[in-house]
């Protein structure tokens, strides 16, 4: 009976946690949730609970939960469809005949995201090359140093933020302010682009292959070199998810 209490009173602590943590509440949710599929503790083709059950066990709000189902289906860890329970698709990665919706359909697709993302991103990356500081270029190795911490411990979320962040650092360095603004306008939109293909878990290091080559690109002050492997980068990222871009 003891330790029941113990058990119990430890998975009280840890939702608190969830709770009241300093980053987002999806995203808290999205990593116990994720972390609770790679331990086995929920099986592969299984149903989680209802939307109120998991919000009354992470003492969190439904749309909090939406949320984070939302970015588990957008990492392939799980199947959402409309009135049903996420089923689960495993840590091993989702499976070919499940389709992830795109949350921004009803403003504009995944390709023309992409699209944005090869113009804007290949500028300011031959921009940021020709002012390369040592400073910039610091932010970038750490940034991509978290990104495989994160990859290692299986914490997509984690990973995707980080390859935001890369891009980020880049645009914000390029030193050009209406480049920096459109990339802030658009930030939930980009962001969701470079989640999805984290949905293919057998593909995982190779957006950090291509940050490692641009980053070098960088180091050497070469401003061509960086812009065309951001602009390789960009494509491939795109043909992880079947859409074919002309550089």
């Amino acid at each position: 009976m003891k330790l029941k209490v113990k058990q119990a009173s430890r998975r009280d602590a840890e939702n608190q946690k969830i709770s009241e943590g300093s980053d987002p509440v999806s995203h808290r949710i999205v990593r116990r949730l994720q972390e609770m599929i790679s331990k086995g503790e929920l099986k592969t083709g299984s149903f989680l609970p209802s939307e109120r059950e998991l919000a009354s066990k992470f003492l969190v709000s439904r749309s909090s939960v939406r949320e984070a189902l939302s970015i588990l289906e957008t990492l392939g860890f799980v199947s959402c469809e409309p009135g049903k329970r996420a089923r689960v698709l495993g840590a091993a990665g989702k499976e070919d005949n499940v389709v992830v919706r795109w949350r921004y359909a009803s403003r504009f697709n995944e390709k023309d995201v992409y699209e944005l993302r090869l113009l804007l991103d290949a500028s300011a990356a031959k921009l940021a090359a020709g002012k390369a500081t040592g400073e910039m270029l610091g932010e970038l190795s750490a940034c991509l140093t978290r990104m495989k911490d994160a990859l290692r411990q299986k914490d997509l979320l984690a990973a995707a933020l980080e390859d935001f962040r890369f891009h980020d650092i880049i645009v914000a360095f390029s030193g050009n302010r209406l480049f920096k603004e459109i990339h802030d306008m658009n930030r939930d939109a980009i962001l969701e682009s470079q989640k999805l293909p984290f949905a293919h878990h057998d593909q995982l290091w190779e957006p950090v292959q291509e940050h490692e080559q641009i980053l070098r690109a960088l180091e050497q002050r070469d401003p061509n070199g960086a812009s065309y492997l951001m602009q390789l980068h960009i494509i491939r990222a795109s043909e992880r998810l079947g859409i074919k871009l002309q550089p």
